[in-house]
This record gives structure tokens, sequence and C-alpha cells, in this order.
């Protein structure tokens, strides 16, 4: 299709999915058609035989992994082993080898050896802490890195993680003041997908770091955040199709790596689609679902299961879900109300208003709605913009929420490693995130997430 063709329809789409959503028949009939499809989906043979496979390749037998691991610039020469999508290293040795790299001065670089717990240990456990490979006990990179205090950066085209000393200063932060009784607010981090190998791609290596600092700059203010995740990452023009389930290498251990991380300051998971895409367009650029696909319900239905499956393969919550676009028919919704607890859309015919709704789903199952009033961050210069639409939102009393592209900021955000292996990063005051976040600050809120709204 033509790309300036397929620009005029994207966008002329974008502009009427809450319309479509608002009108879409919603009826007694349709939803019952819809979770009939949904469980026969789920039952079928075809679906059973690819969770069985998905399970198989994720969770069976660790694969030796090209992985070389280096503190600073020394390499460890450790051997590294890939399992549930993630890098692995053997435990004793590789925390003896780092340990042995450092001096005594390592102390105030934030290195703690004293509160290195570890608990959980499982064969066959989804991202378990530890796994027994040939004999000797491995830990999940990410999970040895943070215990040591340490962190790290990836050159996945070579196959090289390199562990640092983490930044302890924080001297270039704003100070945040804490506030008990501060106004819930929600922010969404939209669009991470793993893109890396398309031409113009957003979360390369570089990418990624960024990303994790800016959930280190969140935390540091104390505030959560939810992570739209496009998990499987689909570009038929370039012949690119990323899918954790069945392919596992430098490159998607860190992208899960850097999930992990931001998870551990204060995200949480909205499955954002499957492929938010279908036919020639390529993820995070196409409609999956609603009036604008082509896909027919059974497809759908089977890509609402399949993600569910996939995230909770890869030890995530799955329990949240998001439309591409917003865009859902009245079955799409009824469909996703059977595989989900909380579906992230715009207002329309289920949203009459700008604050979560909870309704009853087939089966007496509660389902809560979550709307974003303010919208979205289209681009660095539309800040003022999104600042006027959170006051709106709060002078009118209804939820304050928003929604961006981490990407706009990643020129607001510099890293750099020291002479002395501290791998630092400053984040200017000026990205939309801080400048958001100061107004949210500022007015008495706090980022949070969707129950301490409802409560």
């Amino acid at each position: 299709m033509n790309k300036v063709l397929k620009g005029i329809i994207l966008a002329g789409a974008a502009v009427l999915a809450a319309a479509c959503c608002i009108c879409g028949v919603y009826s007694k009939t349709a939803v019952r058609k819809a979770v009939k499809t949904i469980a026969q989906v789920k039952e079928s043979e075809a679906v059973l035989t690819e969770t069985e496979e998905m399970r198989n390749y994720l969770l069976s037998d660790a694969k030796p992994a090209p992985t070389k691991i280096y503190f600073l610039d020394k390499p460890l020469e450790v051997d590294a082993y890939f399992y549930d999508g993630r890098l692995y290293v053997p435990f004793e040795e590789t925390y003896n080898k780092i340990v042995g790299l450092t001096d005594e001065s390592s102390e105030k670089f934030g290195i703690i050896y004293d509160n290195f717990i570890f608990s959980g240990y499982g064969e066959d456990e989804i991202n378990p802490y530890f796994k027994e490979i040939n004999g000797k006990c491995y830990i999940s990179f990410y999970k040895i890195v943070k215990g040591m205090g340490l962190t790290c950066r990836f050159e996945s085209e070579n196959d090289k993680a390199f562990i640092y000393y983490r930044k302890t200063d924080e001297s270039d932060m704003p100070e945040t003041v804490e506030n008990d009784n501060a106004e819930p607010a929600l922010l969404r981090l939209e669009d991470i997908t793993p893109d890396a190998y398309c031409k113009n791609p957003r979360y390369t290596d570089e990418g990624l770091e960024k990303l994790r600092v800016m959930g280190d700059y969140l935390m540091s203010r104390d505030q959560s955040f939810y992570v739209a995740w496009i998990m499987r990452y689909v570009n038929p023009e370039e012949g690119i199709d990323v899918d954790f389930t069945k392919e596992t290498n430098t490159y998607t251990a860190s992208f899960l790596y850097t999930l992990d991380y931001l998870l551990d300051r204060g995200g949480k998971i909205i499955i954002h689609g499957y492929t938010h895409q279908f036919n020639d367009y390529f993820s995070a650029d196409g409609y999956e679902f609603g009036y604008f696909s082509a896909l027919d319900k059974e497809e759908r239905a089977r890509r609402l299961v399949i993600a569910k499956t996939t995230a909770e393969l890869l030890g995530y919550d799955g329990s949240m879900f998001e439309f591409p676009h917003y865009g859902a028919t009245g079955a799409d919704l009824a469909m996703a109300e059977t595989v989900y607890d909380v579906l992230f859309q715009a207002k329309g015919r289920i949203l009459k208003a700008d604050d979560i709704v909870e309704k009853k789903a087939v089966g007496g199952k509660n389902v809560s709605y979550v709307p974003l009033p303010a919208y979205y961050l289209n681009n660095i210069y539309e800040l003022d913009d999104m600042l006027d639409r959170i006051q709106r939102c709060e002078d009118k009393d209804c939820l304050v929420g928003l929604f961006f592209h981490p990407s706009i900021d990643f020129d607001y955000i510099s890293v750099e490693t020291t002479p002395w292996g501290v791998r630092n990063w400053h984040y200017t005051p000026y990205g939309a995130l801080p400048t958001i976040t100061d107004k949210i600050l500022e007015d008495g809120y706090g980022f949070t997430y969707y129950e301490d709204v409802i409560n």
C-alpha cells in the first residue's frame, strides 16, 4: 500500500476510532456470540498446540547463549544460557569474579554484599531466581546485577553485556516533597516493542537503556506507571517478526531485562495488542482490532488469548489489556472482557464519562474500564497543550490520566561511563516526563495505579 495513502487512512481512522467504539453494536446477542467464540478458540486444538509449543520453547531446556559478560572492560569468561526468554549466568562463578575485580573503594559506588538475598527456586518455575543447568546453579542476569547493586548496558549486535557500578549521585534530581494525601493520577508509557531491527527503531540497546533511566527517574520521585507492551513486533515490508516464544538472542534478552527493570521500579504491564498490526502494516502503526481491521473474529479471539498466554509464560501479569489505537468493536470488547480483568480504553459506548467504570461481564465477572482523559503527547512541541489538558482534567475533577511515547524524551537523556567505572545518567528537566511530573506533583497529585483511583 502507498505510504502516503496509508498515512491518510490511519489519520482518519484515529479520528473515528472513538466514535466507532461509541456506535458499535454491543447487543446481548453479539456478546453471547463473542463469548462463545472465545470459549471455542481457547479449547481449540490449534491454540492448545500453539500454547504447548510456546511453553516448551521457553521453559523446557536452557539453550547456550553467545553473550559475553564483562565487568567494566574486563571479560568474566563465564558461560551464559537462555531460559524463559532471559539471560542466565553461573551464580557462584560470576559473583566471585565480580567481587575479585572490585576494590575497597567499591562501597561508595553502591556495591552491597551483605543484603545479597535471593529466594525461590523451582525447576519449572516461570522466571525463577535460579535454574539448574548442567548440574550448576545459574541465576538470571538481571537478578545478579540487581542483587549486587550494579547496573549494565548491552551491545547486542556484538553479543556483549557490560556490568558497571551504578549511579548513586542524584544531586541533579529535583527534590520530591512527600505528600501522603496526593490525589491519584495515571501515567502510561506507550508502544514499548522490540523494534531494534527495523529501519527507524526506537528501542535499540541505547533506547532500552534510556527507558530504564526513565524508570529510575520515576522511582526516584516516588511515581508509579504503566508500560504498554507490544509483545510481538511484526514488520512485513522489512521481513521482521520478533516473537519471544520462538527466538531468544542477546537483544530479546536485553528487552526482557528492561521490562523486569521497569517492573522493579514501579511499572505494571499492560498488554497492548498482540502485534498491534495486521496485513502489511507494521507493529505500532496499524490497527489489530476494531472496524479498521480485516482480521476475522476467530483470529481476533486467538490473538487475545495468545497475548495473555505469552505474557504469563514470560512471567508477567496478563490481567490488563489496551486495544491498539483504542480500536474495538462491541464484539472485541465482549471477547476481551472474558480474557482480561482491566481494559484501558478511550471514552465511548461503555465509558460515558472521563472516569473509571466497573461493569459486570458475562458470568458475573467484574471488569474495569480505565480511560486516560488527558490523552497523549504527540511530540515535545505539544507539551504546553498536554499541560493544559491535565489542568482541564483537574478543573473538572475527573481522572487525571495520560500516556506518551518515551522516545519523545530520548534526546533529553544522556548516559555515560565515568573513568572509574560508574554508569552515569542525566535527565534534563526540560524533557516531557520531568515537566509533566513537576506539574502533577505541584498540583497535589501523584502517579499511581488505577486501584488507588477506585479506592
